[in-house]
């Protein structure tokens, strides 16, 4: 699944390019919608995972104004959790898409009520395999 954003004045930072903090919201972004187009859901307690680790690895500088392209995929599924994997782009001007950014967040499977981690269940690890089955096919 991609996502675009166009990056805004305020995302920049002093030495005049995109924040590093910035692709986190940009990759929060990505799983938001991810999850909004596998599931159909809008209620936030039906989000039943919690980020427990980034990593970002930056190849280019991004400026004001330019339009980004966020590919992502599950990558990996375990007990408790999976990961979603990044690719990000610069779209536009031309050049085609230019790598600027890969990056991987890892989740864990998470009970509201209890406020613990819990098993992947075997029907979200089905609904998430049919999703990405469906992504790579059209």
């Amino acid at each position: 699944m991609k996502i675009t954003v166009e990056v805004p004045y305020a995302d920049i930072d002093a030495m005049g390019h995109l924040n590093n903090v910035a692709y986190l919201k940009y990759l929060e972004t990505a799983r938001q919608k991810y999850w909004l187009a596998m599931q159909g859901s809008k209620d936030f307690w039906d989000v039943d995972f919690v980020v427990a680790h980034s990593e970002i690895d930056y190849r280019s500088s991004v400026s004001m104004g330019e339009v980004l392209e966020i590919e992502i995929h599950v990558t990996r599924m375990g007990a408790s959790s999976f990961d979603f994997g990044y690719v990000v782009r610069r779209i536009g001007g031309g050049a085609g898409a230019e790598l600027v950014a890969e990056a991987k967040t890892t989740q864990v499977s998470f009970d509201w009520k209890s406020r613990a981690k819990k098993p992947l269940s075997a029907q979200r690890r089905k609904q998430i395999e049919e999703f990405e089955a469906s992504r790579d096919s059209g």
